[in-house]
């Protein structure tokens, strides 16, 4: 049954997150010890902008001893082998509106297994905005958290002291490998405190409750809501990211997420309070981004911290010397990377992309260093050299993902660099388009 703890589950888990740990270069969790309870059922409710990382992100920062039960929406169980995986994954269909009234009733059994699962002391997930957003947005705050909740409380005169944990689960580049993410857990919203009005109003304590839970999320995640804006937004975020990480929150390993919070933020006070500041400074953003599109650099370039010719040097010159190892990871690798290119082009979405890498990386990395080693072995009849092939096929595959990453941010450092050096009058007005006024 999904409320009792299963050993299976337990060992795919190792996998899971290493993998997972594996496609980011800095993966940062906050605020689980202060705000997920170790003993109080739980519910949590995180941002999607992910079809499967976010899940698995929740996997990852679990407690050992607890397995979160997720609720998804139904339309991604329609092919069987696929639900069945997702089934042996803990995660169980909800019905909307699209999937026709006549299923909204197979809800009730879901909400009921789902209240079991809580009276049992395990955790379940649940994304409240009911479907996956790419952007950098929250979209509006359904009804299902509240609707599985509130009865389930209410059956047990509200003593089963559940708890909901918002979620801002953040990527500053959702579709780029080996970037950050940055998972932030949130003040847990007590269930208890609805009895009265549920017992006078269910319909109002449920709809009291996705307020709250609306109002939690909104305070927590980068929400660029302005939509006529948003591209402007981004941009603010890519070039001064990292400048007012290193001012504002140099102590903290969320620096970054923090920085792009204050960033909107500040972007959002001034649309809504000096409306001619916020014009001036959107057309310096559009010129700014003119330029750089102009010299064939983008917003994601190192601006302000231009590289200089020694360290350049340096940098490729590593890059040359260990360009061996890359070849050797490259070429054993090159089956998983061919799979995940086939496999990207069945998906038109883009969104599916981290996803698709993920999966390549957990099953067909695995799988073709298994049989390449054997075929080594079988060939050679040195099974100690099979081992070491075993051993160094995914290492070395790994670092030529990372020395690819390396190489192009070499390169575009060059190409800033050169520009700088080139144009350092314009550069000096790039520089002055970019900054954000020194309130902000």
């Amino acid at each position: 049954m999904l409320y009792r703890y299963d050993f299976r589950y337990a060992l795919a888990k190792i996998p899971v997150k290493t993998t997972l740990r594996l496609n980011f270069r800095k993966l940062v969790f906050s605020g689980r010890k202060e705000n997920v309870s170790k003993k109080q059922p739980v519910i949590f409710a995180p941002s999607h902008r992910n079809a499967l990382l976010d899940a698995l992100m929740l996997v990852y920062a679990g407690y050992p001893l607890k397995q979160v039960v997720f609720l998804a929406r139904a339309d991604i169980f329609r092919q069987k082998f696929i639900a069945w995986i997702l089934r042996g994954m803990r995660i169980i269909p909800v019905f909307r509106i699209r999937d026709g009234k006549d299923n909204l009733e197979k809800n009730k059994d879901i909400f009921a297994s789902a209240a079991r699962i809580l009276k049992k002391g395990n955790p379940i997930a649940l994304f409240p905005e009911g479907r996956h957003n790419p952007k950098q947005s929250l979209l509006p705050i359904q009804k299902a958290v509240p609707r599985i909740v509130l009865p389930t409380e209410a059956s047990l005169d509200f003593e089963l002291n559940s708890q909901i944990v918002p979620v801002s689960i953040y990527y500053r580049d959702i579709f780029g490998f080996l970037s950050d993410a940055y998972v932030t857990f949130g003040t847990p919203i007590e269930v208890s405190k609805y009895k009265t009005i549920y017992e006078e109003n269910p319909g109002l304590a449920a709809n009291q409750l996705r307020q709250e839970l609306e109002r939690s999320l909104k305070s927590m995640v980068v929400d660029i809501w302005n939509d006529e804006f948003y591209d402007e937004y981004r941009h603010a975020i890519d070039w001064n990211g990292d400048k007012i990480a290193k001012e504002k929150f140099s102590d903290r390993k969320d620096a970054f997420y923090l920085s792009s919070r204050h960033i909107v933020r500040s972007l959002d006070d001034l649309y809504e309070n000096n409306r001619p500041a916020f014009d001036t400074l959107i057309a310096n953003f559009r010129e700014a981004d003119r330029i750089l599109q102009a010299h064939g650099l983008n917003t994601k370039d190192r601006l302000w911290n231009t590289s200089g010719n020694l360290n350049l040097f340096t940098r490729f010159k590593a890059l040359v010397l260990t360009s061996p190892v890359m070849l050797f990871g490259f070429l054993n690798g090159i089956f998983p990377l061919l799979i995940n290119k086939k496999l990207l082009s069945l998906f038109k979405d883009k969104q599916f992309v981290p996803s698709v890498r993920y999966i390549s990386g957990l099953v067909f990395v695995p799988i073709f260093d298994l049989i390449q080693s054997l075929l080594l072995g079988a060939l050679t009849h040195n099974w100690l050299l099979a081992l070491a092939y075993f051993l160094l096929m995914p290492a070395t595959f790994y670092f030529a993902l990372y020395w690819r990453k390396w190489w192009k941010s070499a390169r575009r450092d060059q190409k800033v660099a050169r520009f700088r050096k080139q144009y350092p009058q314009l550069w000096e007005q790039l520089i002055q388009l970019i900054t954000l006024p020194n309130k902000q």
